[in-house]
């Protein structure tokens, strides 16, 4: 069973279909955030690590690319679907999102964009709102695009790191590299939390 899946992943991996297929899943996810793509970059680093392909830097402009685009698009259908944005639920998951976003957009706008692309609807949320009150958007291009190639060096790093350090487990490779990309987006939402939380007292 390992043994197909592992020639199944090869497979995917060394296609020529692989990185668009790598950027349109990453665009979906900036578009509507259902699909986790920090964890699809994560395995295709940690198969890089174990494999040496895909190409890893490949990996980084593929999803570089698409995590703008993606979030470009956002913004500019801002005004259309910001009355989506305000019918959600506040006491939900998402609306605890919207609530973050709003808030920090009016104390900081740089570091919400950068930081808001770690966290899933989050990024959504900042994309939507800037475009809906007309930001500008070549400051939001600017930084933005800082943000999105952060986020997929880490994502595709630390993918990597997993694949490298399991060489001949491949297997072991690609769950140990989701796994370090999972932990380090947790590492960051807790890490965001706890500056938020000591501001009123400085």
């Amino acid at each position: 069973m390992s043994e197909n899946f592992v020639s199944w992943v090869e497979s995917l991996m060394t296609s020529d279909a692989f990185y668009p297929a790598l950027s349109l899943v990453v665009l979906i996810d900036s578009l509507l955030p259902l699909i986790p793509s920090e964890t699809v970059i994560s395995l295709a680093g940690a198969w890089s690590g174990a494999r040496g392909v895909p190409n890893l830097f490949l990996i980084l402009l593929f999803a570089t690319l698409a995590a703008i685009i993606g979030d470009n698009l956002c913004y500019f259908f801002g005004t259309r679907l910001i009355g989506v944005v305000n019918r959600i639920p506040g006491d939900s998951s998402r609306g605890k999102a919207l609530k973050w976003a709003r808030r920090n957009l009016n104390e900081r706008d740089v570091s919400t964009i950068i930081i808001a692309r770690f966290i899933p609807w989050a990024r959504w949320f900042v994309t939507i709102i800037l475009g809906s009150v007309g930001y500008s958007w070549r400051r939001f291009l600017l930084w933005d695009s800082i943000g999105a190639f952060i986020w997929a060096i880490q994502a595709t790093f630390l993918g990597y790191l997993g694949g490298w350090l399991f060489q001949e487990q491949p297997l072991i490779g690609l769950v140990a590299g989701a796994t370090f990309g999972i932990i380090f987006g947790l590492l960051l939402q807790y890490l965001q939390r706890r500056w938020q939380r000591s501001r009123p007292q400085h």
